[in-house]
């Protein structure tokens, strides 16, 4: 078919003509103005097409933006006698008439079948045209092993999503009740059909936890190494890791495999011990003796460990049976493994837990020397890798999203809010962001500082629905921010 024939029949059957462009466009911002009998039907978010007679054999593709309604007689920089003596105006001679900027993201090659960069700027009077039925995009937009979680809001289009860039890391971002965990999920489902290996972390058990009813297990059931079982202790126990973090590591591993300091090297013992809280101060104590501790770091070490921690915690560490190199080899056997978190009520085991499983991770992977494709989904991140805190489980987390992309160890992080909840270096490393109505403004600044988002701001976010959310990053194969309408889980 002749291409001339082919881009008109295009814009007649999947689209409508709303406009034309005016004067002072650029490659990226093109001013328009929209026929008055179609100012009700066109959208902020609608994506169009530009058709540039003197562009052969190309067409635009945008997004609507700043969609504005102007009028000459009333300016809102002139003063009129309208203003003061609003019953002498006649609405017959105003001419109303709304104006809109469309973001240039890609050009349709019908030559080549493929998409490029916008290198053209768009002469004044080219027509615009938005898109009803997104579905011809698909002929243009070919991606190897696509994912998809949603559509476009208005064309319908369902977008396909590059899961060759997973490994660079995902943040999903979203005040209380936008539809985090129906995303995640999704994308879950997804990522599965694709032969990617997912371990959940689900903070609260209610999200995740019910929906995969048969790949969960209770972080109740997992062991906790000894240099874990340190840092929680310490947490715990408020004793300050700088002073006491070498002795409780020592004595840790020395309890737990039965094996004690003596005249300040560690020999055998001959049977392991179980976790007990008197035992364990006793055994720390002596540690602490033997390594030539002062005195009263020996008694604050012991006073705050019995003040501070109850019975049940030592009691249920010799409840934790599963490894968790073990989990790791269940997810890639079964392909999913939801870790119900909820069970363990205080954070720093929580986030023991997280550090061990990542850590199980890494381990197998260096060891062996292979990709897993393992993606680790970190809901309520914040309480995980925040800001300006240490956690138990922050720099394994850090290390994962710096590092991981290499070994096939994929991160999706999933808060509220991204500025001042998620440690700078951790967020600075996510490859693709969803974001939806957000709790504050700071956040989409922050955002905008590692990824384009061509002019979304916070009023737009503020008229979001549940489960509309924006792409943007390198999954997104238009690498520029898409609204789209998550599908129901």
């Amino acid at each position: 078919m002749n291409i001339d024939l082919e881009i008109e029949k295009l814009l007649k059957n999947c689209c409508e003509e709303i406009g034309l462009t005016v004067s002072g466009a650029s490659v990226s911002d093109i001013p328009i103005q929209i026929y008055r009998r179609v100012e009700n039907k066109v959208f902020e978010e609608d994506l169009v097409l530009i058709h540039d007679p003197s562009i052969k054999n190309k067409l635009i593709l945008g997004v609507i933006r700043r969609i504005t309604k102007l009028e000459p007689l009333i300016r809102e920089r002139t003063r009129t006698p309208f203003i003061d003596k609003p019953e002498i105006l006649d609405q017959s001679i105003l001419m109303p008439f709304t104006t809109g900027i469309v973001k240039a993201y890609i050009t349709l090659n019908f030559t080549s079948r493929c998409i490029e960069e916008v290198r053209h700027v768009i002469t004044p009077g080219s027509k615009v045209y938005v898109i009803k039925d997104g579905s011809f995009l698909k002929k243009f937009i070919q991606i190897e092993k696509p994912i998809y979680i949603g559509f476009h809001k208005y064309s319908s289009w369902e977008l396909p999503l590059n899961s060759n860039y997973v490994n660079y890391h995902i943040g999903i971002f979203g005040a209380t009740g936008v539809g985090k965990s129906r995303l995640i999920k999704a994308l879950i489902d997804e990522l599965i059909n694709k032969g990617f290996k997912v371990i959940v972390f689900d903070h609260t058990g209610v999200d995740y936890a019910p929906y995969f009813k048969e790949f969960v297990i209770s972080s109740k059931s997992i062991k906790i190494s000894p240099p874990t079982i340190a840092s929680v202790i310490a947490e715990k126990a408020r004793l300050h890791w700088q002073t006491f973090g070498e002795y409780l590591e020592i004595a840790c591993i020395t309890y737990a495999t039965g094996r004690k300091i003596g005249r300040g090297r560690i020999v055998n013992s001959n049977s392991e011990t179980k976790w007990s809280k008197q035992e364990f101060i006793n055994h720390l104590a002596t540690t602490m003796r033997n390594l030539n501790a002062r005195d009263s770091t020996i008694e604050k070490a012991k006073l705050f460990i019995d003040y501070f921690i109850d019975n049940s915690f030592f009691e249920e560490l010799n409840m934790r049976k599963i490894e968790p190199y073990e989990l790791i080899s269940y997810a890639i056997e079964r392909g999913l493994l939801v870790i119900d978190l909820s069970e363990d009520t205080e954070l720093p085991i929580k986030q023991g837990i997280i550090r061990d499983v990542l850590e199980a991770a890494w381990k197998i992977t260096l060891q062996e020397k292979k990709i897993l494709n393992l993606v680790f989904v970190i809901d309520e991140a914040q309480n995980y890798v925040p800001e300006h805190e240490w956690t138990i489980c922050g720099d394994i987390i850090e290390t994962t999203a710096r590092e991981g992309r290499k070994w096939g160890l994929s991160l999706i992080l999933a808060s509220q809010r991204i500025a001042g909840d998620i440690r700078v270096s951790v967020r600075s490393n996510l490859g693709t962001v969803f974001f939806s109505k957000l709790s504050a403004q700071s956040d989409l600044r922050e955002i905008s500082m590692y990824l384009d988002v061509a002019d979304v701001d916070n009023s737009i976010l503020a008229q979001l629905s549940v489960r509309e959310f924006f792409v943007a990053g390198l999954l997104n194969p238009l690498r520029k921010p898409i609204l789209i309408k998550v599908k129901q889980v």
